[in-house]
């Protein structure tokens, strides 16, 4: 019984895991959500810390802010050389380099006294984070998967959701054993253990274009759609579609997007706080839309082997918009439990489509250097969030007006959202499986 996988030419290729996979590629995945992960924990790492530290250290929030969007500045000015980095030499080094550098980065905020250091070690933790995020994640998975790179994505998300979960709700239990430095302490040394995971397991290459199969090698692409039928997939040709307005559209759409959604993952706990429930009360209600995520992720992803990605994200948007209403309401605990519910959705949605998107519109050839470009957008969005944000709560002494703020900046995002969604795809063209 033949149980490779058809590949160019009609033959066998050996190493076929589940769904028609080969084995290298699950593992390459397993391996990505925690690189990918690694980009998010930091955030939501040190989301239920923002308090202690401003109140130990004496800082304002918009100082802190200013300090988390100094190094997302650092983040945006490497994420395109790291795109390209990965395109051409493969994942292993440039995420391995990653973690280590937010390893060290990390351990030196622990001792930090005062705002010199924050900057300083973010010279290093910037580069590191857009090394080991979504960038080079998401490439060595499209590159790697060939018949379900949208449930390879979702997974991809839904597994850094769910680890983010768990280091989000860790970082609040060890504040409470160890105080804010050791819940950075233990952080820091994950990703240098995390640094020599990915240089032990994932081979030397794995990610870059050379080593994306022309069409036909591997596993063929499934079609998404209405097509239903096996199709190989065309890619497009090497080259970044600068000039297309549909990638313009998409960025347009995704600085808003991470504006509102990180602005959320960072504050929510505090705001929480501001209502007066404790910093774990407020873990567990944020907790729960990273746990929601990690299954809305995968969805996302196994929906868009059937439907449009661009009509996914349209969805998407729509409800952010509608969950940013939420935040003005003065919910009861179960209430709020419902709001993570749905958030937890929509949020899990609006990472897990971006490179869904880009695949959609321009095909995987240059996926690199275009989610290496996507990433400066939308850090670029969460920057403004973080000033928004911190500077309207340190002027009203309240969290109220910014959220109303966002549920007109995402009502306004619908507008390139459906204009992306009616753009035809660059790379639409789909050949039978012989």
């Amino acid at each position: 019984m033949n149980t490779g996988v058809e590949g160019r030419g009609g033959a066998a290729v050996a190493g076929a895991g589940p769904l028609g996979e080969s084995w290298r590629a699950w593992v390459a995945l397993a391996v990505g959500v925690l690189a990918v992960s690694a980009h998010s924990a930091l955030a939501y790492g040190m989301s239920p810390l923002l308090k202690p530290i401003t109140d130990e250290l004496g800082w304002s929030r918009s100082q802190y802010a200013a300090a988390m969007n100094f190094r997302m500045v650092l983040l945006m000015a490497v994420a395109p050389s790291a795109g390209r980095l990965v395109d051409r030499f493969g994942a292993r080094s440039v995420l391995a380099v990653g973690a280590l550098l937010m390893g060290i980065g990390t351990l030196g905020l622990s001792r930090m006294e005062s705002l010199g250091p924050l900057y300083g070690w973010s010279l290093l933790i910037g580069p590191g984070q857009a090394c080991v995020g979504s960038v080079a994640g998401s490439a060595l998975v499209l590159r790697l998967f060939r018949r379900w790179r949208g449930l390879a994505i979702g997974i991809l998300n839904g597994g850094d959701n769910f680890v983010t979960s768990g280091v989000h709700m860790a970082s609040a239990a060890l504040l409470a054993r160890s105080g804010w430095r050791g819940a950075i302490g233990t952080l820091g040394l994950a990703y240098l253990a995390l640094a020599v995971l990915v240089f032990l397991v994932l081979r030397a290459g794995e990610g870059s274009s050379r080593a994306d199969h022309a069409p036909g090698d591997g596993a063929p692409a499934r079609a998404s759609g209405a097509e239903g039928a096996d199709t190989r997939e065309t890619h497009s040709a090497p080259g970044a579609p600068w000039g297309d307005p549909g990638l313009w559209l998409l960025l347009a759409s995704y600085v808003p997007i991470y504006a509102f959604i990180t602005s959320v993952g960072i504050h929510f706990p505090a705001f929480q706080r501001d209502l007066g429930r404790s910093a774990e009360a407020a873990s567990y209600i944020y907790g729960l839309t990273t746990v929601v995520g990690a299954f809305g992720s995968v969805a996302w992803g196994w929906a868009c082997e059937r439907f449009s990605s661009r009509g996914a994200l349209l969805l998407v948007v729509a409800g952010l918009a509608v969950t940013s209403l939420g935040l003005w309401l003065p919910l009861s605990d179960a209430g709020w439990y419902a709001w993570a519910f749905a958030f937890g959705v929509v949020n899990a949605g609006a990472v897990a489509l971006l490179a869904l998107v880009l695949n959609e519109l321009f095909g995987s050839a240059s996926i690199g250097r275009l989610m290496g470009v996507a990433m400066v957008f939308c850090m670029a969005g969460t920057i403004a969030g973080n000033f928004l944000s911190a500077g309207v709560f340190d002027r009203t002494g309240s969290y109220l007006p910014v959220w109303r703020l966002y549920s007109g900046l995402m009502a306004t995002t619908l507008v390139p959202a459906v204009l992306l969604w009616r753009r035809p795809a660059r790379v639409a063209r789909r050949l039978p499986v012989a």
